[in-house]
C-alpha cells in the first residue's frame, strides 16, 4: 500500500514540504502492480498538495494480433488531501465548501495515494496496445497472425457473394 503518515507535516506551517521514494505494490483491477517513483507532499492553508509521479508494468494483449505483452504504464497527477481530523484538537473536520469530493487523510492521519493511482492508471494505460508500431495484426478472412509463416491467405480470394463486383471492378482498369 502506498500510505504515508502526514501528522507531522499536518503540524507545519503552509508551504512546509515532504518528498518521498515510492517503491511499493498497488492493487489495480484485483492485481498487484509495482510502483515506483516519487511523491512530494506540499502544506496547504487546507491540507496537503500531492504531485507525484510513478511508473509499472501493465500485462495485456496486443489489440492487433492478441499476443500477450507487458507495456510500460506511467502514473503522474496532482490532487489536494484533506484531514478528516484535526491534527491537534483531535476533532472532526469538514471539507472546504465545494469540495466534498476531495480526497481524504484518515482519522490516523494516513494519507493514502492508491485511489488515485487506480484512477490515474486507467487513463494512462493504452486503450488499444500494441506489441510493435507496425504489428499487423490477425488475417480477417483465416484468423492467422498477418505477418507470420503460416498466414497464407492472398488478395485473389475473395468472398463469393462479392465475386460479380470484383468482375465490374477489374474490367473498369
Amino acid at each position: 500500500m502506498v500510505q504515508f503518515n502526514v501528522s507531522s507535516l499536518l503540524q507545519q506551517h503552509t508551504g512546509a514540504m515532504r518528498e518521498y521514494v515510492i517503491d511499493d505494490d498497488v492493487k489495480i483491477d484485483g492485481e498487484r502492480h509495482h510502483m515506483t517513483g516519487q511523491a512530494r507532499m506540499d502544506r496547504t492553508p487546507d491540507g496537503i498538495f500531492v504531485r507525484a509521479e510513478m511508473s509499472g508494468t501493465a500485462k495485456t494483449e496486443c489489440s492487433r494480433c492478441l499476443r500477450p505483452i507487458e507495456i510500460p504504464v506511467i502514473v503522474a497527477f496532482e490532487e489536494e488531501y484533506v484531514p478528516s481530523v484535526d491534527v491537534v484538537t483531535g476533532g472532526r473536520v469538514d471539507p472546504p465548501q465545494g469540495r466534498e469530493e476531495a480526497y481524504r487523510i484518515n482519522e490516523r492521519h494516513f494519507l493514502d495515494l492508491e485511489e488515485p493511482v487506480q484512477q490515474y492508471w486507467a487513463i494512462a494505460v493504452p486503450m488499444a496496445p500494441l506489441c510493435r508500431e507496425d504489428c499487423a495484426g490477425l488475417c480477417p478472412r483465416c484468423g492467422q497472425e498477418i505477418a507470420g509463416d503460416a498466414h497464407r491467405c492472398t488478395d485473389e480470394e475473395i468472398d463469393a457473394r462479392w465475386a460479380k463486383l470484383a468482375e465490374l471492378a477489374s474490367r473498369g482498369r
